[in-house]
């Protein structure tokens, strides 16, 4: 297929990028003016300037491709005015839509997330037919994600809407979910809260993507699902891998009290910084729930999902090799290992500088 990656230096982006690649299909990828494009490019796939505000770079880069994935949109870094981050999420989907419209694109598939998806109606997990909890309308992230989906759903477009879960895995380069992870390795996680978690394989995420466009139904919303466990169980095992003490565990109404009055802190000192841990991270915890992705395996052929503890070996050797996390002793010397002197991050590595999603 013919396709491009809206998102291309981003972590999703990357992955699909370079699994289109991989499997030898004709694949350019986006990126914004000042983005940095050190990995990007690592992956050899062309990439071209395109903005989510400008329609008409949109619409230049879409041309003569068949398929869009649309691996970008807007991310609310802050949760202090909601409705102007869904009225710019909506506007920036809008304006993909119509470009996608204009440059006469095939099919357009939407990388959302499980947010948009709510408790089990019966049993213990969910599906993509759970709505939304009402409470997660109180949260800016789940509101614009729910606000750029129905935009989607609601448009003449071929599309097909892809919810993954907690994304584990390599080219995490502003670390995401793997901001736990990487924070914890450093013994600089001072608590954490506890809940459902699904972790998925970024590798199993980029599938999705490719079988999605080739077999999804239009306007179909399609779960892709790895692993249930709680919080705790995460990070013991990053702790025990790490040789490092597990931090205090917080309830989550303190620590959502806590992360938007960091935000508020961060706001009114105007530097552009953010709070150690977003309000976002916090109420992607409290609000989470186990899922099941029997749909995409039934509808897309998603195979089973890659064994949690492979997924971890390639996160923690990709964070390591990057100088994410510190390289232990014992295998310094490993194929995965960091070159000498490169063994710690710095104290404004981007891990650490620009919060859980910067």
């Amino acid at each position: 297929m013919k396709a491009l990656v809206v998102g291309g230096t981003g972590f999703v982006g990357m992955n699909v990028a370079r699994s289109l690649a991989r499997a030898g299909h004709d694949v350019h990828a986006t990126r914004k003016e000042h983005t940095n494009t050190l990995f990007a490019r690592k992956l050899g796939v062309p990439l071209v300037r395109a903005d989510l505000d400008n329609e008409a770079s949109l619409v230049e880069a879409m041309r003569g491709r068949e398929v869009v994935f649309m691996c970008a949109g807007h991310y609310p870094r802050w949760s202090l005015d909601p409705e102007r981050e869904v009225d710019l999420a909506r506007g920036r989907i809008r304006r993909a839509l119509d470009a996608a419209r204009r440059a006469r694109v095939q099919r357009f598939v939407l990388t959302s997330s499980i947010a948009t998806v709510g408790p089990p109606r019966a049993g213990e997990r969910s599906d993509e037919d759970d709505p939304i909890d009402p409470r997660a309308l109180r949260s800016v992230y789940h509101r614009v994600k729910l606000a750029i989906e129905e935009e989607v759903l609601g448009d003449a477009l071929d599309a097909v809407v892809l919810l993954p879960t907690a994304i584990v895995g390599e080219l995490d380069v502003k670390a995401g979910t793997g901001f736990l992870i990487v924070a914890l390795a450093n013994n600089k996680l001072p608590f954490f809260v506890d809940g459902k978690v699904n972790v998925v394989d970024a590798d199993d995420v980029a599938r999705a993507h490719i079988l999605a466009a080739e077999r999804g139904r239009s306007h179909a919303r399609y779960v892709v699902a790895g692993h249930d466990m709680t919080v705790r169980q995460l990070l013991e095992r990053v702790a025990e891998r790490a040789s490092v003490p597990m931090p205090a565990a917080v309830p989550g109404w303190l620590a959502a009290f806590a992360a938007t009055f960091a935000e508020m802190r961060c706001a009114a000192a105007r530097d552009g910084g953010r709070p150690f841990l977003s309000r976002e991270l916090v109420d992607v915890v409290r609000l989470g729930q186990w899922v099941r992705g029997d749909l995409a395996a039934r509808e897309l052929g998603l195979p089973e999902p890659i064994p949690f503890e492979v997924t971890l070996h390639k996160a923690w050797s990709w964070y390591r090799r990057h100088r994410y996390i510190p390289s232990a002793e014992g295998d310094r010397h490993g194929p995965d290992s960091p070159r000498p002197n490169s063994t710690r991050p710095r104290g404004d590595h981007p891990a650490f500088a620009a919060g859980p999603h910067g």
